[in-house]
């Protein structure tokens, strides 16, 4: 299709004739529509290059055919220009806008990350998060699957929205930590509200105020009150829990320090510990203050990744 024939088009100065040369060139191949959308872009670009040409649409008829030499040379002499800069630049925007992000956090550290719209994320050991580098659309989405505090960035009527394995928060602007593996879920509210949703189950929403957090159990949600905030101190790099089971610490002891902790003397399982650490001080610190209160004995693998406890 000849560029003339295009720009009397988008002007709308074509014959029926014109135009059903133009509706059949269309419905030949389906690039033929990417060539009409990239004429159009470059077409709009010239017309606002010239301010002359802004004013009416008498005048723009009366220097028609003026017009359209013009266009046709300034498109020849734009095309390297706004195709590089304008069609080029679009289309790496897109691309970029379309990129996502996986971030695996490795077992004994955390995370901290800015988004695009500048909502903070600070994930905890051993959590895989997907995100994109650019949020598009109306809805600004990631995936989570872990554990991650997040800090959300108010943007009106652009909702922000955690997905996980089996429930997704949605939010505009607020601070909760969400608890997500594969076994279990629970969502703490610090600030703000978030509104939980089944992802099986489309009935089953709960709709969170602060100071509450809801805990996924046999497929339900139940909502309580945030009883100890320390526990989500994990992100100041403090390992914090209270009347938790010997067995249980263990398990998040390995999250947090990248070791497999083998517990070779059952009745430790009867044991209940309160404390408050920091994780930089090591978990052999942490094993040697516990032995205080209960009478065991640890030791490491060759290659330190496996501590036995007895």
């Amino acid at each position: 299709m000849e560029n003339e024939t295009l720009y009397k088009f988008f002007a709308g100065l074509t014959s029926e004739a014109e135009k059903k040369a133009i509706k059949l060139w269309l419905e030949e191949d389906a690039l033929n529509h990417q060539l009409l959308l990239k004429e159009r872009e470059l077409y709009d670009a010239v017309m606002l290059a010239d301010e002359r040409l802004l004013t009416t649409k008498h005048r723009f008829l009366n220097r028609y055919k003026g017009i359209v030499k013009r266009t046709i040379k300034w498109a020849a002499v734009l095309l390297i220009a706004f195709i590089s800069n304008y069609l080029f630049f679009n289309v790496k925007y897109s691309a970029f806008e379309n990129a996502v992000n996986t971030v695996t956090v490795p077992l004994g550290q955390r995370v901290n990350l800015t988004l695009s719209d500048g909502t903070k994320v600070c994930l905890n050991a051993g959590s895989i998060f997907t995100y994109p580098s650019l949020f598009g659309g109306d809805v600004r989405q990631v995936q989570l699957n872990g554990e991650a505090f997040f800090e959300v960035v108010s943007v009106e009527k652009k909702p922000f929205v955690v997905h996980t394995h089996l429930y997704d928060i949605e939010v505009l602007g607020t601070k909760f930590n969400v608890d997500a593996s594969r076994h279990s879920f629970s969502a703490a509210l610090m600030e703000g509200k978030i509104k939980v949703k089944d992802n099986i189950h489309f009935e089953n929403v709960v709709h969170l105020s602060p100071n509450h957090k809801v805990t996924a159990l046999h497929d339900s949600l139940f909502v309580s009150d945030i009883s100890d905030y320390d526990i989500y101190r994990w992100k100041e790099g403090l390992i914090c829990f209270e009347d938790l089971n010997f067995v249980d610490l263990m398990k998040r002891l390995e999250k947090y320090y990248g070791v497999k902790l083998i517990i070779e003397t059952s009745s430790l399982s009867k044991y209940s510990f309160s404390g408050k650490f920091r994780i930089s001080d090591g978990i052999e610190n942490l094993l040697r203050v516990l032995q205080k209160d209960v009478n065991y004995q640890y030791t490491r693998s060759e290659d330190g990744n496996i501590i036995y406890i007895k």
